[in-house]
């Protein structure tokens, strides 16, 4: 009987702190509730702040290495240097490329002459959002400079290896070959 009793006083303080914690808890909040829109407007607001500092964080990495890149609508950062007069890489193309990307501190994370050279189909597969847009602005034979905010990288997750959330990358890219895509051929 002595055991029982230890058991049921045991399960009462037990109860006891429980609910005593809950009721603190409670006590705790006094902010209001919020509505949804009231988290969206600050998750955007958030956000428009993330953006203003990471366009301000890649114009100070371009005014301290004197780089004077052109501006895409989506806020890719590029400079290219042509080497043909051939046709533009489009939607569909098979494209062979060497590259180096860096995170703007200057760390050198992935390269062609480490992992081999990619190669990409054009917008038909999954691959960092800028990197289709970088391939859409050259030529067989051009390079590049690019710096792609990290909406146009690995986004909000990072690639869950070397490159972090949220982070801008830069890239530099040479084309070697394009296929071009069999339904414009024809």
């Amino acid at each position: 009987m002595t055991r029982v009793f230890r058991l049921f006083a045991l399960i009462g303080l037990l109860s006891s702190i429980l609910l005593s914690c809950q009721c603190s808890n409670s006590q705790k909040s006094t902010a209001p509730p919020q509505t949804r829109k009231e988290i969206e407007d600050r998750r955007m607001e958030a956000q428009k702040q993330f953006l203003k500092k990471e366009r301000a964080s890649i114009l100070a990495y371009m005014k301290d290495r004197k780089l004077d890149l052109e501006r895409t609508g989506t806020g890719l950062y590029y400079k290219l240097t042509k080497d043909s007069a051939s046709e533009k890489i489009t939607t569909g193309d098979d494209v062979s490329f060497e590259y180096d990307m860096y995170l703007m501190n200057g760390t050198l994370v992935y390269s062609s002459a480490k992992e081999g050279t990619r190669k990409l189909l054009v917008d038909r597969e999954d691959a960092e959002i800028g990197i289709h847009e970088i391939l859409k602005l050259m030529s067989v034979g051009d390079k590049g400079l690019f710096i792609l905010p990290s909406h146009l990288a690995f986004g909000v997750a990072g690639d869950q290896n070397k490159i972090p959330p949220k982070t801008a990358l830069v890239y530099e890219v040479k084309i070697l070959n394009v296929n071009k895509s069999k339904s414009k051929l024809e």
